[in-house]
């Protein structure tokens, strides 16, 4: 009887071993691991600042940027599965106002308005770690694919330029000289009301003569602080379409629509206008990332 335990334990054990194993090969014939990287043609949309004419102010357009990261997916059969990803990518866009604005300059013991008309030329440069899952179906060289993702901002910094013509001061009515600022903007470590670097600009505002840095940082035109104007969290929709050059190489592109809003808008300052007694305004709108990614990559 002795013995018959044994071999019953030893059967037992030889056949759990056996499944463990079977199920291990297979899971491992089912995932499959890659690496892509490739462009990111990447722009923000949102709404348009309207002059007083009923125009728009405010435009976007792309910036090229890059990805690089690593999937791993795993396939129900030859046809259909699921794929996630970790994606270090850049997004942005090459932002534009021009036309009618503001410009308030403060001095010890006070400060002065004034209208013109203000070109702001910004190139930001947002970096993300992105986590798309999809689901993808399968046609011999073919994979579409669907799905959503979750961005972390990792990296949020700009430069450019503004130009500031034809201001004169209210209600003196005294004219400002035009002025030319550069920018260099990192949108989570600049201080509200200061500059960048020691070349200085010289307005003269009403009888004051005023230095000005050259340079301005993020919140330059801000009193205090209303934290950073691009929102730590980004997500949306992505859809795309892959060619398998074999069965490991393949060439893919994707768009990735954005549904949060990816601006802060405590601190997302309007440029055409003031509200009462020439307060700042802030902007409560939606902006949000779009992104075409052209890739090639691995899959094993």
């Amino acid at each position: 009887m002795a013995l018959f335990f044994i071999q019953r334990n030893f059967f037992i054990r030889c056949c759990s071993v056996a499944l463990l194993s079977f199920v291990a090969v297979s899971l491992s014939a089912q995932i499959r691991y890659g690496f892509k990287t490739g462009l990111n043609f990447a722009r923000m949309d949102g709404p348009s600042e309207m002059s007083n004419a009923g125009a728009g102010l405010e435009s976007w357009k792309s910036i090229t940027g890059f990805h690089i990261g690593l999937s791993l997916g795993y396939a129900f059969n030859d046809y259909v599965g699921v794929r996630g990803e970790l994606l270090y990518t850049k997004k942005g866009a090459k932002y534009t106002f021009d036309g009618e604005s503001y410009r308030i300059f403060r001095f010890d013991g006070g400060s002065s308005y004034s209208t013109g008309n203000s070109r702001y030329l910004i190139n930001v440069n947002n970096a993300y770690l992105d986590l798309p899952v999809q689901v993808y179906g399968r046609w011999k060289d073919l994979e579409l694919s669907a799905g959503g993702y979750v961005g972390l901002l990792v990296q949020t910094v700009g430069d450019g330029s503004l130009s500031y013509k034809g201001g004169k001061t209210v209600p003196l009515q005294n004219t400002i000289s035009d002025l030319e600022f550069n920018f260099d903007h990192n949108y989570r470590k600049d201080e509200p009301g200061l500059g960048e670097g020691g070349e200085t600009v010289v307005a003269v505002v009403d009888a004051k003569t005023l230095e000005l840095p050259k340079t301005l940082g993020a919140y330059y035109d801000y009193p205090d602080d209303k934290g950073s104007l691009y929102n730590s969290i980004d997500y949306g929709v992505v859809f795309g379409l892959s060619y398998y050059l074999s069965s490991s190489l393949f060439a893919s592109v994707r768009m990735q629509y954005g549904l949060a809003d990816i601006t802060n808008n405590n601190a997302d300052l309007a440029k055409a206008r003031t509200g009462d007694g020439n307060a700042l305004l802030f902007r409560d709108d939606k902006d949000r990332n779009v992104v075409i990614q052209a890739s090639v990559g691995f899959s094993f």
